[in-house]
C-alpha cells in the first residue's frame, strides 16, 4: 500500500470527556479546563484538534466526550465535523470511551489506525509532535497488532505523572523500545530514579493502535463491558450504557494479554496541564517571566515564582510571594504554594471538599453590630 493510500485510514481521536478537576477553582464541572484558555490565545482542545489535523487532515479528526459536554465541543471546534462527535450518554470510565470511538471507527473503515491524545497537553515543538506521530502510524500500519505509547523523556521527578519501563528495541525499528511495566503516580523517590535511568519515559497519553485490534483485546478482558457498550453503539439506548465491570486503565486489557506495547522515544517538550505547577511550568517554558499573570487585574511587587490567574474584575495586589499560586474566580480565591498542588495527595480534592460544606456568609452592612468596630 502506497503512503497515499495509508493516509485514506489514519484518524485521530481527541479525548474530552474529563471534569479537570485539579484546576478547581477555575475548571469546574461546567467549564472544564479543555474549553478553557490556559497557556495561551486558544483553548486546549482547539490547540490539540489543530495539532491532530496537521497529522491526519481536520476531517479525520473525530471527538471522544460526554453528553454534557458535546454542545461545549461543537461551539470550540467549528471546523469538526458534526458526524465526528463520539458521544458517552454517561462518563464510564476511559476504557468504554476508548471502545465506543474504536467501535465506530472501525464500522466507518475496518481498515483504520488511530492516534488518540487527550484535549488538554502543551506540546513544543508541534512539528517534533506531529513527526512522531507520523513515525507511530507508519510502524502500526507495518505492525498491525502493536500498540505505540509516545513517551516523553522526563526531565524532573514528577510524582504527579505515569511512567512507563521500556528497554530494547521493537520489531528491529530505531526510536521504538518495548513496555515493560507501567507506574503510576510514583514516590518521589522513586521517580527520581526513574529519571536517572534513562530507561524510564512519561506516559503521555498519546497512542496509536489499530482499533480492532483494541476490541478483540477489550472483548477477551471485560467481556460485560464489551456487550454493554456494543449494544448502545447499535441500540443508541442510554440505559444499555452501563459499563460495569472496568479493566482500570486503558491499556491494562492489552498488558494482560501480553499484547505488544512499543513506546516512542520522543524529545518534544510535554506537559500534562493537569495540576496548577504543571500550568506554571508549561507558561515558563513558552518564555513566561517568574512572575505569571493570567486574566486580567494583578499588580506585584518583587515576589518570585508566582502564578496568578485572575477570572473576575477585582484587582489581585502581590508582593514578596516565592513559588505561589493565587486563583480568583467568582465565589472562591486559592492561595496555595504550588509544590503543595502536585497533587499527589488529592489536596486540590480535599480544598474542593471542604469549600463546599463551607456556609456561605456575607459582609456585614454599617447598621449590622460590629460592622465597623465594637458596638456602641
Amino acid at each position: 500500500m502506497t503512503d497515499d493510500a495509508r493516509r485514506e485510514h489514519r484518524y485521530a481521536v481527541i479525548l474530552a470527556g474529563g471534569r479537570g478537576s485539579r484546576l478547581w477553582p477555575a475548571s469546574t464541572e461546567s467549564l472544564p479546563k479543555q474549553f478553557m484558555r490556559l497557556d495561551g490565545p486558544h483553548t486546549l482542545i482547539e490547540q490539540t484538534f489543530d495539532r491532530l489535523a496537521g497529522v491526519v487532515g481536520p476531517e479525520r479528526v473525530l471527538v471522544s466526550t460526554t453528553r454534557e459536554y458535546a454542545a461545549d465541543v461543537a461551539r470550540a471546534l467549528p471546523r469538526l465535523a458534526p458526524a465526528n462527535v463520539v458521544v458517552e450518554p454517561s462518563a464510564q470510565g476511559k476504557p468504554a470511551a476508548f471502545e465506543l470511538f474504536c467501535l465506530h471507527l472501525t464500522a466507518l473503515d475496518p481498515d483504520c489506525v488511530v492516534l488518540v491524545a487527550a484535549a488538554d497537553s502543551s506540546v513544543a515543538p508541534v512539528e517534533a509532535f506531529q513527526a512522531g506521530c507520523a513515525d507511530a502510524l507508519r510502524f502500526v500500519e507495518e505492525h498491525r497488532s502493536w500498540t505505540v505509547m509516545m513517551g516523553a523523556v522526563p526531565v524532573r521527578p514528577d510524582v504527579s505523572l505515569g511512567y512507563v519501563h521500556a528497554l530494547g528495541t521493537a520489531e528491529d525499528v530505531d526510536g521504538f523500545r518495548v513496555a515493560r511495566e507501567f507506574i503510576e503516580k510514583p514516590a518521589l523517590v522513586d521517580a527520581e530514579r526513574y529519571v536517572a535511568s534513562g530507561d524510564y519515559f512519561w506516559n503521555t497519553s498519546t497512542y496509536c493502535f489499530a482499533p480492532d485490534e483494541l476490541l478483540a483485546a477489550y472483548r477477551a478482558a471485560a467481556p460485560r463491558m464489551y456487550v454493554a457498550v456494543e449494544t448502545f453503539a447499535r441500540t443508541g439506548d442510554p440505559a444499555d450504557y452501563q459499563a460495569g465491570e472496568s479493566p482500570g486503565h486503558e491499556l491494562y486489557p492489552l498488558v494482560g494479554q501480553a499484547r505488544p506495547i512499543a513506546v516512542l522515544e520522543c524529545r518534544f517538550r510535554w506537559h500534562d496541564i493537569g495540576t496548577w505547577p504543571s500550568l506554571y511550568r508549561a507558561l515558563r517554558d513558552q518564555g513566561q517571566p517568574e512572575v505569571i499573570s493570567r486574566g486580567s487585574g494583578h499588580v506585584d511587587i518583587e515576589s518570585e515564582g508566582l502564578l496568578v490567574v485572575n477570572d473576575t474584575t477585582a484587582t489581585v495586589v502581590t508582593t514578596g510571594l516565592k513559588d505561589i499560586v493565587v486563583v480568583v474566580v467568582d465565589g472562591h480565591v486559592l492561595v496555595a504554594p504550588l509544590d503543595a498542588l502536585e497533587d499527589q495527595h488529592g489536596a486540590i480534592s480535599r480544598l474542593r471538599a471542604q469549600a463546599a460544606a463551607r456556609p456561605m456568609t456575607h459582609a456585614p452592612h454599617d447598621d449590622e453590630p460590629n460592622a465597623g468596630g465594637p458596638s456602641r
